[in-house]
């Protein structure tokens, strides 16, 4: 068994101080729910092969389910009282999301979407309007997260995608009657400002990365029209290797965190930052997007549902998947950082016990001092 959850050998960077003691702050609130088989999530243990595997005479007939929040993330920078998005959530209007979706995804998963841009109207004070908002950041481009494109509200924001994210969503349908995100989510046109950080090919050559020469060839095939592909410095941030600053003073950064789709991104967010003489570490919450559907995998990640132990897998690539999942652990591992991935039920155990739904506003930066944070042990 403990070899079984071992991790492999992973680079560490420290996490660095705050030199201005810049922070965020960091609201969830929950926009709706979906269902999902069990089957498509999880293992029954480490490497273990699940119901899927057998035949189907052989099969429990009792079709498991995990029932799933939808967490997304009102964020206020203090330094500068701007406001930004992560994550949208589902639209409402399901019955127009690309008919791909709608033939080959949804089928037996129940989805309750809530729209984000109605509920932080109604949840957020006067200046905490979706209007308001700079920017969304989207942990990836699902139907899940990526909402109506930022349009019910969240007209203003720039729409911040991870690297390679326009490989997969761009045309989109119905230029491409197969792509699975709208070509209206992130127009060609020029009508939203469309931002997609650049990670070098000698960078991802240097880390043997299959994503070297995509986004060039992508180019060629006119995806990136009105996108501008940002040059960043990266950074290794613990067991990342690459995450940059967004806003510059240390507040909040992008991690890299490929595996479970095209431009996967999560922030890591400094929600306290003490004196450095107290000798105290800083404060972060990890918004994890999809790097799990369930906290038992990040206890373990060779609990993760994927070929040859599983027909099915929620993730693109799943061996990078993994190993995204075994980086995000070693943060979690620490105890000055709380990991919220956007359906993890243990997030909203922690913070309201016995509560399906988790209602308002919920500010998370003192997540510690309430103890929110349910150890790896506890992930059941």
């Amino acid at each position: 068994m403990a070899q079984a959850t071992s991790s492999p050998d992973l680079p560490w960077h420290e996490l660095p101080p705050s030199l201005t003691g810049a922070t965020c702050k960091v609201y969830l609130y929950q926009a709706g729910s979906l269902d999902l088989p069990e089957d498509l999530v999880l293992l029954p243990g480490p490497n273990e092969p699940n119901e899927s595997t057998k035949p189907k005479d052989q099969r429990d007939s009792s079709k498991r389910m995990v029932h799933l929040p939808d967490y997304v993330f009102f964020i206020e920078h203090t330094a500068t009282g701007d406001y930004y998005q992560f994550d949208l959530g589902m639209r409402t209007d399901m019955e127009n999301l690309p008919p791909f979706v709608k033939d080959n995804v949804l089928p037996g998963k129940p989805c309750y979407p809530v729209a984000a841009g109605k509920l932080l109207k109604e949840l957020g004070s006067e200046e905490q309007q979706p209007e308001k908002v700079k920017a969304v950041f989207f942990s990836h481009l699902h139907f899940d997260h990526i909402g109506d494109g930022a349009k019910e509200g969240f007209t203003n924001a720039e729409l911040w995608v991870g690297p390679t994210a326009c490989t997969y969503a761009r045309p989109g349908h119905p230029i491409d009657e197969n792509g699975a995100v709208l070509s209206e989510n992130l127009p060609m046109n020029g009508s939203r400002k469309i931002v997609e950080p650049s990670i070098s090919d000698g960078i991802l050559k240097n880390a043997g990365d299959k994503r070297v020469g995509l986004v060039a060839k992508s180019k060629n095939e006119g995806k990136y029209e009105a996108v501008e592909l940002r040059e960043t410095t990266w950074i290794g941030l613990g067991a990342f290797d690459r995450g940059f600053d967004v806003f510059g003073d240390g507040s909040a950064y992008l991690l890299d965190s490929p595996g479970h789709s095209a431009g996967h991104q999560m922030m890591l967010i400094r929600v306290k930052a003490h004196k450095s003489a107290s000798g105290e570490e800083d404060d972060f919450v990890l918004l994890a997007g999809d790097c799990f559907h369930h906290p038992a995998i990040l206890k373990d990640p060779k609990r993760t549902a994927r070929p040859p132990y599983s027909k099915h897998c929620m993730h693109t690539d799943p061996e990078v998947a993994v190993d995204t999942i075994y980086r995000t652990r070693a943060l979690a591992e620490r105890s000055n950082v709380w990991v919220v991935g956007a359906h993890d039920h243990s997030v909203g155990d922690g913070i309201g016990p016995g509560k399906q739904e988790i209602e308002g506003l919920v500010l998370l930066n003192d997540w510690k001092m309430k103890a929110w944070k349910k150890p790896l042990s506890a992930r059941l």
